[in-house]
């Protein structure tokens, strides 16, 4: 069995060496993957209580009313709603034109992976694809109404030329691109914006010369200041509603760390449970944000062991291969999705230390998903939360089902 398995790959591995069988069969992973969210999104959108922020936002944006949903005017990141508000302009306030839309990037995704995979053999990018397309999350969460879909396609795509820009550093105009694609994934999804350093200084420890060690850092520089200066409009306005905290994305932060690490906290969503005290209340919108933070830090501080307990949970939670949250999930629907993530997680574990670390490849891959594991062990932890990192999972997944992998320098291959 095995050595027929080791047989077939050869054979695909060999026919999709040629560029043009390759891109064919990408193609044909892309349709299968768009047709397959074409029918989520058609038979089954759904909704959860973030969705009713996004549309009211966009609905604010689209007939010209000032950007604020319950009174707060920096409670949500502008990207998802200005994307949303598009469709609302051009179709009315209907949600399918917008889940098809979404359907087509979460499609699109599938091809980077692909894209990625190739690095380590064709057959290897086309099982990347093929399990991207069939992922169970990126299929549901293209038919919901969340940042998911169109904010994974930005980041992958920011990842790829950043991947590229790690061949040839010296590509400039490449810096440019990376810098704009980082930027509009932080007005869709703030959380990632602390990534980009993790990601630059792998950059320049692997950089195999000089030359390019410099280049790296020089372009690391270009695109901090690019993106700080892509994100200064949205810093601006906010400074100028609440006079305090420049560099704030939300007025959510405070809460949302709060409920995370207090003493109640379990891991998941406790946001309704929280009693707001009178003091809190009274302040504006700005200052409530610093409130829940410096309470949120208090008990950080105070009860170090509780909070540090708590990470391993969401982290538990974030990585499970069944969902938590509830009226979301049956025993059916956890079964199958349980049958899916538990092998794929362990051959992503084997692909991982199968592939040779030092290389370019590597960090861009991990780095972002050791980022937002550590990001949701201190907010909280849901599946929801890893589902812009599963395209990268799932290239390690295919590593893990080669036979072998070719230990080469990643910029051997030419995608």
């Amino acid at each position: 069995m095995l050595t027929r398995y080791v047989r077939i790959w050869k054979q695909v591995d060999s026919w999709a060496a040629d560029a043009v069988h390759f891109r064919r069969a990408v193609l044909g992973i892309f349709l299968f993957a768009l047709i397959l969210r074409v029918v989520a999104a058609v038979v089954h959108p759904y909704y959860l209580p973030d969705s009713a922020d996004y549309s009211a936002l966009a609905k604010a944006i689209a007939t010209g009313h000032r950007y604020e949903v319950h009174g707060q005017f920096a409670r949500r990141m502008p990207g998802y709603p200005v994307f949303m508000a598009g469709f609302y302009a051009l179709f009315g306030f209907h949600h399918l034109p917008i889940l098809l839309v979404q359907a087509m990037f979460s499609a699109l995704t599938t091809s980077f992976c692909a894209l990625f995979g190739r690095y380590v053999s064709p057959a290897t990018g086309l099982l990347a694809g093929a399990l991207a397309a069939v992922d169970p999350l990126g299929i549901g969460f293209s038919a919901s109404l969340l940042t998911e879909p169109l904010f994974t396609f930005v980041f992958v795509v920011s990842l790829y030329l950043f991947f590229k820009i790690m061949q040839r550093p010296n590509r400039w105009g490449l810096w440019v691109s990376f810098a704009a694609f980082w930027a509009v994934g932080v007005y869709i999804r703030a959380e990632v914006s602390l990534c980009l350093f993790p990601l630059l200084l792998w950059s320049v420890l692997v950089a195999s010369r000089g030359s390019d060690r410099k280049n790296s850092a020089l372009g690391g520089i270009l695109a901090v200041l690019l993106v700080g200066v892509c994100l200064l409009p949205w810093w601006i306005r906010n400074d100028r509603l609440f006079h305090q905290d420049f560099f704030r994305f939300t007025t959510l932060q405070g809460i949302s760390l709060y409920e995370s690490v207090y003493s109640g906290a379990t891991g998941g969503p406790r946001q309704s449970d929280l009693i707001i005290p009178p003091s809190i209340q009274r302040l504006n919108e700005s200052q409530r944000d610093l409130a829940w933070t410096h309470r949120a830090f208090t008990d950080i501080f105070q009860h170090p062991l509780r909070v540090l307990g708590l990470a391993f949970v969401k982290i538990a939670r974030t990585w499970s291969p069944w969902l938590h949250a509830r009226g979301y999930a049956s025993l059916w629907l956890n079964i199958v999705l349980t049958l899916w993530y538990t092998p794929l997680f362990i051959l992503a574990i084997i692909g991982l230390f199968r592939y040779p670390m030092w290389s370019p490849l590597f960090g861009v891959l991990l780095v972002p998903i050791v980022y937002f594991t550590l990001m949701h062990a201190v907010f909280l932890g849901s599946v929801r939360y890893r589902v812009p990192v599963m395209p990268l999972v799932v290239v390690f997944t295919a590593m893990g089902m080669a036979p072998a992998i070719r230990r080469k320098q990643d910029s051997a291959r030419v995608a």
